[in-house]
């Protein structure tokens, strides 16, 4: 009869790993290491074991992504059902208005998971800041600021004007532009408000695709 130590040793030179030798067998790993200590297995199990082991991850790999594609599928659902609520809630609301529209106009519409508007209007920027703190409720330390600027300004002093518009005090890297013309300069460059929210950008691309056409289709008295 074969002992645990023959099984063991037939079982290795099949490819098999010590976790599965040490399932099968129900020995300890230290145990292995003992038998085996000086054996020099072929390169061809070496190779085996290898590419056993990536086999392994690439399918944990697989479920993992499968899970995360169906939570993330499942959260995109629920977000549009908000949105539709939301839609029907503050339809009538000014700032929610305003807002979606300076956004369709203003707003970056590429990114899957960026909300940003660009403006050198600061009563637009603290609009959008003002939809985002109160209707979208993200916290204030969620949301940065980048800004645009000319070689001419001082990225100190627009900086400063741009924090006391808004109350954010962070700051993406500053982008430094060629300077423009000279009649037309921008004293403070171009301001943008941004919010990593993936969650959040699938509901304002639904507010962009419902609210006009709600707009447009609106009965009169």
């Amino acid at each position: 009869m074969r002992t645990d130590k023959d099984k063991a040793f037939a079982l290795r030179q099949q490819g098999k790993s010590y976790r599965d030798i040490c399932d099968k067998l129900g020995i300890s790993k230290s145990t292995l290491s003992n038998w085996f200590k000086g054996v020099d297995f072929s390169e061809k199990i070496r190779k085996s074991l290898v590419e056993e082991s990536r086999r392994t991850s690439s399918a944990r790999i697989k479920d993992l992504n499968r899970t995360r594609g169906e939570t993330l599928r499942a959260s995109y659902e629920v977000a549009k059902q908000e949105a539709q609520m939301e839609m029907e809630k503050y339809k009538n609301d000014p700032l929610f208005i305003s807002a979606v529209f300076a956004y369709w106009g203003e707003g970056d519409k590429l990114s899957r998971n960026q909300v940003r508007l660009t403006n050198t209007d600061p009563k637009m920027i603290q609009i959008f800041l003002e939809f985002l703190l109160i209707i979208c409720k993200v916290p204030i330390e969620k949301i940065k600021l980048a800004l645009f600027i000319y070689t001419d300004l001082n990225e100190t002093v627009c900086k400063n004007f741009w924090s006391d518009i808004t109350g954010i005090q962070k700051f993406h890297k500053t982008q430094v532009l060629p300077s423009r013309h000279k009649t037309k300069k921008l004293p403070h460059g171009v301001c943008t408000v941004v919010v990593s929210n993936t969650y959040l950008k699938k509901k304002i691309n639904l507010w962009i695709d419902q609210l006009p056409e709600m707009v447009l289709n609106r009965t009169t008295v």
